[in-house]
């Protein structure tokens, strides 16, 4: 399975979350990133599902934790 997040994922992800930061609720701009919620490295899965869509400032903080 592919680490990455697909186009289509990200849009899906973005919709979902509604054109803001699941974390800070901030609006997304094109440099938003397709996060993990359960960590890649942790097991998780790279599917909408286990997907959520953050700034860069709220993933960066977030880390693999």
């Amino acid at each position: 399975m592919n680490r990455r997040f697909s186009k289509r994922q990200r849009q899906i992800l973005a919709w979902i979350a509604g054109g803001k930061c699941s974390s800070c609720e901030k609006p997304l701009d094109q440099q938003f990133h397709a996060d993990h919620v359960v960590a890649y490295s942790k097991g998780g899965t790279t599917t909408t599902d286990n997907g959520q869509a953050l700034c860069a400032t709220c993933n960066l903080r977030k880390g693999a934790k």
